[in-house]
């Protein structure tokens, strides 16, 4: 196989986002690494659904643990919106947790609002697995792929405690651009 058909599998085998970024081989280095462990961990889950969109599946649990929390079963499920502790949940087990992520609240949307010198500066690229927040509502989720043209006025995410009306953990979300709140890069290109 020729140059280019070892660079579209490569590609594809990271993201298909990625190759839209890069002009020549790809090389599968550790961040392209930890980018694909994000997604690839994320719609993992997408088998948690809410049997009554009232935060109640068992894995919820699962993810507030996860990030510290000793006994979420014991909280009503409407005091457990979980977008937060989702990502916080999928970070450990790519074993991308450490400083001032380490220090924050996961499970608050505001504690990752406060993340600044992680936010993406202006003319940096959104890729996947970065992490977004919104102006219009409190919510936190991963980018999986930003389209370069800015005439596209969307992106795709995923998330969790989301997606009306069959709440849970969804995958390819369609999000407004222009609602983004901030972008959350945790590691260095």
């Amino acid at each position: 196989m020729g140059g280019f058909g070892l660079y579209l599998i490569a590609c594809l085998a990271v993201h298909p986002a990625f190759c839209q970024l890069l002009s020549g081989p790809v090389r599968l280095d550790s961040i392209q690494q930890k980018r694909a462990c994000i997604i690839s961990t994320a719609e993992s889950q997408t088998y948690v659904r809410e049997a009554t969109n009232n935060n109640d599946h068992k894995q919820i649990n699962v993810y507030f643990r996860a990030i510290g929390w000793k006994s979420p079963e014991k909280l009503p499920g409407r005091a457990k919106p979980y977008c937060g502790a989702f990502v916080g949940w999928v970070l450990i087990q790519c074993d991308l947790v450490s400083g001032a992520v380490r220090k924050i609240n996961m499970a608050s949307v505001a504690s990752w609002n406060t993340l600044k010198p992680f936010f993406l500066k202006a003319g940096q690229m959104p890729l996947p697995g970065d992490i977004v927040t919104y102006r219009t509502w409190s919510h936190v989720e991963f980018n999986k792929y930003w389209p370069l043209d800015p005439r596209i006025r969307i992106f795709r995410a995923v998330g969790g405690n989301t997606g009306s009306p069959n709440q849970g953990v969804h995958t390819d979300l369609v999000r407004p651009k222009n609602i983004v709140r901030n972008q959350i890069r945790l590691f260095k290109e």
